[in-house]
């Protein structure tokens, strides 16, 4: 009578390979599993590869310098104020303000010395049987007071004085009769006012008409 065929059992040593096996694959798992449960139990966002800008973070598009700092502001230059016009150095006299009304004074141009001369300042000072004097202001601004002086060739024979007077004090005298002219430069640097003025030399002036004419007065700096 045959054997009945017996099942074979797996050897003991298969067994415990296999076992060893699945047991490695199981431990591998177990840490890939549990960083992605904690990633999901976080914002739910991915975090952002090393080297990679997150959105969240606006990069600056400021230049920087060599040494990686930022360059400082640049600031504009204050704007230059306008500069002032610059002033004459020679002005005419009877540009400045004047300190009375100017009667008895003309500025008509006059032959003196056989020439026509103009600008002029002229006044007959008979008429007031002394003197005839104007004065403008000058506010210390000048050096000089540059002019010459005579007698309108149309006047009678006779001579007339001619003075410069700053505030109120004689500083130039001189006394001119027909056909001729003369100079006149006068220190005024400590002036406030000066004043031109014409006189007679004698009363018999009065009774005729004698000029006097103060030429191209003028003001320097």
């Amino acid at each position: 009578m045959a054997n009945p065929r017996r099942r074979r059992s797996s050897h003991p040593a298969i067994i415990g390979a296999v076992i060893a096996a699945v047991a490695t694959v199981v431990a591998a798992a177990i840490p890939v599993v549990w960083e992605l449960t904690r990633d999901r139990g976080g914002s739910g966002a991915a975090a952002p590869v090393q080297g990679t800008p997150s959105a969240a973070q606006p990069q600056s598009t400021a230049p920087a310098t060599s040494t990686g700092a930022r360059p400082a502001p640049t600031l504009a230059a204050p704007a230059a104020s306008p500069s002032r016009p610059a002033q004459p150095d020679v002005l005419p006299l009877v540009d400045m303000a004047e300190m009375d009304d100017f009667e008895g004074w003309e500025q008509e141009p006059l032959i003196v010395a056989g020439k026509l001369r103009d600008p002029v300042l002229t006044t007959s000072p008979c008429w007031l049987n002394d003197h005839f004097t104007v004065t403008f202001v000058v506010s210390r601004q000048f050096r000089l007071l540059e002019a010459a002086v005579g007698i309108a060739d149309e006047s009678s024979a006779g001579a007339l004085r001619f003075t410069v007077l700053a505030d109120s004090k004689e500083v130039f005298t001189t006394s001119v009769g027909l056909g001729r002219t003369r100079p006149v430069k006068v220190d005024i640097s400590d002036a406030t006012q000066v004043s031109l003025r014409v006189s007679t030399t004698n009363l018999n002036q009065c009774h005729r008409d004698s000029i006097g004419v103060w030429i191209g007065p003028q003001l320097r700096r």
